[in-house]
This record gives C-alpha cells, sequence and structure tokens, in this order.
C-alpha cells in the first residue's frame, strides 16, 4: 500500500482530486505515416503523460490554493500517483491547459466545484 503523501504543486500541498485520470501519446516525428501500400511506420521521437485532475466541492480558500498555484505559470512541478509506478508518488515537469472552475451557489459560504485541470508532461 503506498504510503500517504498529498498531491503537490510546486511543492505546495494540494487538495486529493475527486477524480483523477491518465493518459499517454506517442509524438511522432514528420517521416510518421503510411505508404501508398498502406503500411505504417511509425517514428517515435517522445512519450508524454496527461493526468486530467477534478475537484468537486472545495472551500474557497482550497479552491484559491489550486488556481493560484497555476495562475500565470508556463510549468509547474507536479507530485502525483502514475500507474506505471505501483505504490509511491512521482514529481515531474508539466504545463497546465484550459482551467476552468465553477461557483456552486451563491450563499455566504460559497463552495467550488468542478475545478478541472489537466498536466501535460512538457
Amino acid at each position: 500500500m503506498a504510503e500517504y503523501q498529498p498531491f503537490k504543486i510546486d511543492g505546495v500541498a494540494i487538495p486529493t482530486p475527486h477524480e483523477y485520470g491518465y493518459s499517454e501519446e506517442d509524438l511522432s516525428s514528420e517521416r510518421t505515416g503510411r505508404t501508398l501500400d498502406g503500411v505504417m511506420h511509425k517514428d517515435v521521437v517522445a512519450v508524454k503523460d496527461t493526468y486530467p485532475c477534478v475537484w468537486k466541492k472545495l472551500s474557497w480558500e482550497d479552491t484559491a490554493l489550486i488556481m493560484n498555484a497555476v495562475h500565470g505559470k508556463t510549468q509547474v512541478m507536479f507530485t502525483h500517483i502514475d500507474p506505471k509506478f505501483p505504490n509511491k508518488f512521482i514529481t515531474k515537469k508539466f504545463y497546465i491547459g484550459k482551467r476552468d472552475c465553477k461557483l456552486r451557489g451563491l450563499k455566504l459560504d460559497k463552495q467550488w466545484g468542478d475545478i478541472n485541470l489537466t498536466f501535460i508532461e512538457i
């Protein structure tokens, strides 16, 4: 069993995402493609990981913590779990695509939710 360690952005602990996923993508060179006989020729130059994260209900303070951790940054160090490395957290460099969140009601005890960040490996 993995020892508990929080998810982190640039060394700062953040709430654990409610939904967390993983995908992997090959980056191919311009020489990749099919020849006239239909055979695929693939020249992989790198494999990059992507981690979509969703937080459902957070306090305004936790929302600000996450959103400010990525605001205006071209890259971050993200500490997270990876299906390829059982029972441990890893830290790698990522950029963030679109950042969005929604306010869940306009009461004094405002909660934010549906915060979506996708960490894309540099």
